[in-house]
């Protein structure tokens, strides 16, 4: 009876991960950080729901790369079920946690780039790539939810992330790129992060600066994949 209930579980978490696997969040509204949002588009190569990038450039010839103080007073309005499981604190603390993380997990992801470590400056030069970033929602993961079975409500208890950003020529000071993005947190079969609130808006904040430093790297035609929907990591 036991190994029968057993499968019967496993069976439920396979067809649960099988139906989320491909089920990303929906672009977010615009919220007001990067001018002119009509110029973003969605690009299979590129891994956010929209970019923009200025005819010809480059974003390979600068030598260093500052990042700008992280934005967290474009936050959108969170409607009653995201805001039922806010942690202790209000959102706008959260975020701002969020943004500082933000911000030494992209300096570290520039510093370690396998192909190019570009130097982190503390005021832009001349031949700075300038990174100015807003996180622009932060949903917390439903934890109630997670502990009666997560696997199952999926997108409903993940929580979700977005941010906007925008590099700028530290030259000209002119707008070079633009993109935006919002996900769910990664889904796990048994995961430590699914029980704590912003656990996975940091694994995606992870994976975005990851994501910005390829970005800035990549190779003519080189695709970037998105983030996955769902991880075998515990935490």
């Amino acid at each position: 009876m036991l190994i029968k209930d057993i499968c019967a579980q496993l069976l439920c978490v396979v067809v649960s991960i099988s139906f989320l696997v491909g089920c990303r969040a929906a672009p977010a509204p615009d919220a007001g950080f990067i001018s002119d949002p009509q110029d973003l588009a969605p690009d299979s190569k590129m891994p956010f729901d929209g970019v923009w990038f200025a005819p010809g450039v480059d974003l390979a010839s600068f030598n260093s790369v500052y990042i700008a103080p992280i934005d967290t007073s474009h936050l959108l309005k969170l409607d009653w079920w995201d805001t039922w499981n806010l942690a202790p604190g209000d959102e706008q603390q959260q975020a701002k946690r969020l943004a500082d993380y933000f911000s030494e997990r992209l300096a570290e992801a520039f510093e370690a780039h396998e192909k190019r470590k570009l130097p982190v400056v503390s005021a832009p030069a001349k031949d700075s790539l300038i990174v100015e970033l807003a996180i622009t929602e932060v949903v917390p993961t439903k934890t109630w939810l997670n502990t009666i079975g997560y696997v199952a409500l999926g997108p409903l208890s993940q929580g979700t992330t977005a941010f906007e950003g925008r590099l700028r020529d530290g030259a000209s000071q002119e707008v070079i790129a633009k993109f935006k993005d919002r996900e769910y947190g990664q889904m796990d079969v048994v995961s430590i992060a699914d029980f704590a609130w912003y656990k996975h808006s940091q694994h995606t904040i992870g994976v975005w600066s990851d994501d910005i430093v390829k970005i800035c790297f990549r190779a003519p035609n080189e695709s970037i994949a998105p983030m996955s929907t769902v991880t075998l990591r515990p935490w």
